[in-house]
């Protein structure tokens, strides 16, 4: 097995690399980051400095060596008058310079924290809304538990470039240079042959650097991998509990658990066996020092500031051994991090794209073919279709059919491949996407409610709106007398995705909202899927009411949804097959006639005289 070579141009990209990304987010505190970083060098200056006071004033206490000659020729100062201020002054110089040290400590290290903790609230929260501005394939493609890892884990490891390493990268050098000159004056054949151990505590350095980064980055996707199963566990914790599969989620955790704690056991093993290879390298040194004290015949005075000066050459050399592999794991997160950081949203506003205020409900589909990946067959091709304002139409065709693809190109999720989506005359292309969806309301088949109040729930759909709005969008979707049973009325908070609410109580919430944005153009994607008999009814009652003046386009298996369309389009591998009232297709549609057949178990026959 060959060692791993050192490679300077790898580590100062390693080095560089955090503070290269992260400088923009770094430079509105600048300010308080130079004055951690002189904080932090007239802390290294004072420590690395300190063995020379300490050399100066253990001549003066201790009446040995260098005192020995000035003691016979009646020069000592110890036999002055004024001896006790002098001894005095000479004692206090230690722990003044040691409050002024602790002092410089404490403002480099205050100062570093708030700048790093700053910069990590910033980074989180634009890493967040850089998340949110990617389209919708980017999610489709995305682990959810891995976008939560970057958003937490990682910006927090990237914040440890700022805070031990920007520190240290400051302060220890200094002290090494500080306590190098100091070993220099006080005895220069001393430190000369110190020097000769420091190539040997930079080997445990470069030997495990690599392996750090290597098992960092595993232990990195394991966690992403833990979250993505925390993430689906509770998600879908109704299915598993139905299935009983708790045994099975708990054993796959406990294994996910297992390999991260191998890789995480890796990682700390070759951070921490650094230092112990660093003490015994100067516990070598230290048995050498001692043996050239004695052959030497060094002073006492002499003694004890050459041991603290080699102690302060150690100490920052000990936590700089730590720093390339502390690098190595900010390398990694800082680079996922800025991965996502880089990434442009597939679907981007143009220079050019107006902001529109209102909407007739124009809608029309131009030649539009489109098809979600290049390996995919189209998922619409060559579709035309033109919906007239205030009409109401329906959507019909077997799974995969192509209908929730038209509704993601209104939306503008996704851009068709080619054609175009047209929106009162205008290519949805040029038209900025928050002003298009605001003009687009939605209620899903699959409902989706916030861990929040059912006002807030509700107002989601216009967060202007009043309290008195809200509850009138609730009646207006048969929402308010249940809402009122509940414990605090619209103050009631409905659980995680809404699970304190059924089924229909969670999609008249829906409604209610879609109802409370109040846009020219409402979206059906299956809206009557969870309601009963008679809830739909008084659903399509209000629905009847707000599809007055506006454009509806409905996705609809259900009979009584279909048969208040103005027209029904019925779809086929992508393509409009059929387009007709009801009456009308059942008598010209034998695609029409056979779903409908298919999906209620009925005869058209029957379904005609209806």
């Amino acid at each position: 097995m060959s060692k791993p070579k050192f490679s300077l141009r790898e580590f100062i990209r390693t080095a560089i690399g955090p503070y290269r990304d992260l400088y923009p987010f770094l430079r509105p505190y600048t300010l308080q980051f130079v004055l951690a970083l002189v904080f932090g060098a007239l802390f290294g200056a004072a420590t690395g400095l300190f063995p020379l006071v300490m050399n100066h004033v253990n001549t003066y206490v201790f009446p040995q060596g260098h005192n020995r000659a000035a003691i016979l020729a009646g020069t000592d100062t110890s036999t002055r008058p004024d001896a006790l201020h002098i001894a005095l002054l000479y004692c206090s110089a230690i722990p003044f310079i040691f409050m002024i040290r602790s002092a410089f400590d404490f403002l480099n290290s205050y100062l570093m924290a708030w700048v790093s903790l700053r910069v990590l609230t910033d980074l989180r929260c634009k890493l967040y809304r850089h998340i949110l501005s990617q389209s919708l394939e980017f999610f489709n493609r995305e682990r959810t538990g891995n976008l939560m890892s970057r958003v937490i884990n990682d910006t927090r490891q990237a914040q440890a470039a700022l805070t031990s390493i920007s520190s240290d990268l400051i302060k220890q050098p200094i002290t090494i240079v500080g306590s190098l000159f100091t070993l220099l004056y006080l005895d220069w054949r001393f430190t000369i042959a110190s020097l000769v151990l420091f190539p040997a505590c930079l080997m445990p350095i470069l030997l495990f650097g690599k392996r750090v980064k290597k098992q960092g980055r595993l232990e990195e996707q394991k966690v992403g991998i833990m979250m993505t199963a925390l993430q689906e566990t509770f998600s879908g914790i109704r299915v598993i509990k139905a299935f009983a599969r708790e045994d099975r989620e708990s054993d796959y955790f406990t294994q996910l658990s297992e390999e991260n704690f191998r890789n995480a056991v890796k990682v700390r093993k070759a951070i921490e066996v650094v230092s112990p290879l660093v003490e015994a390298v100067g516990a070598v040194g230290v048995g050498l020092a001692l043996f050239y004290v004695w052959y030497f015949h060094l002073s006492a005075a002499r003694l004890l500031a050459l041991l603290a000066a080699m102690y302060f050459l150690y100490d920052p050399l000990k936590k700089l051994s730590r720093i390339h592999l502390v690098m190595q794991q900010c390398f990694v997160a800082t680079t996922n991090v800025f991965e996502i950081m880089r990434m442009k949203p597939a679907i981007q506003d143009r220079p050019s794209s107006i902001v529109i205020s209102e909407s007739k409900g124009d809608i029309r589909f131009d030649n539009v073919s489109f098809r979600y990946r290049p390996e995919l067959p189209l998922a619409v091709q060559n579709l035309n279709l033109h919906i007239a304002p205030g009409r109401y139409f329906a959507l019909v065709g077997s799974s995969g059919a192509g209908k929730s693809t038209i509704l993601s190109l209104l939306l503008r999720f996704y851009e068709p491949d080619s054609g175009a989506v047209l929106i009162d005359g205008r290519d949805t292309r040029t038209i900025t996407q928050e002003s298009l969806r605001n003009q687009i309301g939605i209620v899903t088949q699959d409902t989706f409610l916030f861990h929040d109040s059912i006002l807030n729930n509700i107002g989601y759909g216009r967060l202007d709106a009043t309290e008195e709005e809200v509850i009138e969008a609730a009646k207006n979707a048969y929402a308010h007398e249940f809402i009122l049973q509940q414990p605090k009325g619209y103050g009631t908070v409905i659980g995680d995705k809404g699970c304190l609410l059924s089924g229909g109580q969670q999609q008249r919430v829906s409604i209610a909202r879609a109802l409370l944005k109040n846009a020219p153009i409402l979206l059906l994607d299956e809206a009557m899927s969870a309601l009963d008999s008679e809830a739909e009814r008084e659903i399509q009652a209000a629905l009847e009411r707000l599809a007055e003046g506006r454009t509806v386009i409905a996705i609809a298996h259900r009979l009584s949804t279909v048969l208040k369309a103005d027209q029904i389009v019925v779809m086929d591998h992508g393509q409009i097959r059929d387009v007709g009232t009801h009456r009308q297709l059942l008598e010209t549609s034998t695609l029409y006639r056979r779903l409908y057949d298919l999906q209620f178990n009925v005869r058209a026959e029957e379904l005609a005289g209806v």
